[in-house]
């Protein structure tokens, strides 16, 4: 038996048609908020927080459909992710484009105007002409369409810019998608484990080998309670996960915590992973509950 949590690697074949469905339907709809947001909002430096929140959120939609579907191999979760954020990409150019070609331009110098509309027509056909397409973004590439400081970028600077943009978007759908498939599932009872972070700090590692080393070897007692003297103490925080009718499915992650305060005041925290997803009994998993499930003080309802 794995001292860790080890996916099944298994795919049902329900759940990779609705990650996929459900995936491209998301990624049609985001696309369409995304580039008009890009479109009618004028401030160009936004674009990139408008980038990161269409991968963020994409990623978010392709995690619930991941374990919705109960697929639990992380690389053929990584690898559909992947084929939903080409999608996404292909139907945010696809649309504007469509916006661009359908654009017009009324008056001249500062009393212009350019204003567009949806097309379906257009739209079909630049999804349906993927050549044409590529040669209309290197025309785009050429001239360029937006101006950044009086500007217009081109050439190798815009290349650089749509990679970026197309990295953001494949890099939130794939690590958010494939972040679910690596989390404990009982094959047994055919369900994803509950995780429960436990209220209680623990004392920061400060040999993470040492203290991996020993949880590894059931020594739980490791394990002893944050006594914080500020707040910017650095402390552990423990999740414990498991599915209650599965005895084998009982696991728990340590992080280490260290909170920072900005040069605005602002306090931050930053977490490295001690151990993840470690096999114990449920006897372990009851025995880490009564010590550190509760603050001092505090009285559990009945």
């Amino acid at each position: 038996m794995s001292l860790y949590y080890q996916p099944s690697n298994k795919m049902p074949l329900g759940g990779v048609l609705l990650f996929l469905l459900g995936g491209v339907l998301a990624a049609a709809v985001l696309a369409f908020v995304y580039i008009y947001a890009v479109w009618y909002i004028p401030f160009v430096y936004i674009n990139f927080f408008l980038c990161l929140g269409f991968g963020l959120v994409l990623g978010g939609a392709l995690l619930l459909l991941a374990r919705a579907g109960k697929l639990r191999s992380p690389a053929g979760v990584g690898a559909l992710a992947g084929l939903v954020g080409l999608a996404a990409v292909y139907l945010e150019w696809s649309l504007y484009l469509t916006l661009l070609f359908n654009a017009e331009t009324t008056g001249t110098g500062r009393e212009a105007d350019t204003s567009t509309s949806f097309s379906a027509g257009i739209f079909a056909d630049a999804l349906t002409h993927p050549g044409a397409m590529w040669s209309a973004i290197n025309q785009i590439n050429a001239t360029g369409t937006w101006s950044l400081k009086g500007a217009t970028p081109t050439g190798l600077f815009l290349w650089l810019v749509w990679l970026v943009e197309l990295v953001i978007i494949l890099g939130g759908a794939y690590l958010m998608a494939r972040s679910q498939a690596t989390e404990p599932f009982s094959e047994l009872t055919n369900e994803w484990a509950d995780e429960e972070t436990l209220a209680h700090p623990i004392a920061f590692a400060q040999d993470v080998a040492q203290t991996r080393s020993a949880l590894e070897a059931g020594q739980l007692h490791a394990l002893a309670p944050h006594l914080a003297q500020s707040a910017l103490d650095p402390f552990a925080r423990l999740k414990l996960h498991r599915v209650a009718s599965d005895p084998a499915c009982q696991y728990l992650t340590l992080e280490n915590v260290t909170p920072k305060v900005d040069n605005k005041g602002k306090t931050t925290q930053s977490t490295a992973t001690v151990v993840q997803h470690l096999a114990i009994s449920p006897a372990a998993y009851e025995d880490l509950r009564t010590r550190f499930g509760t603050l001092p003080g505090a009285t559990q309802a009945g």
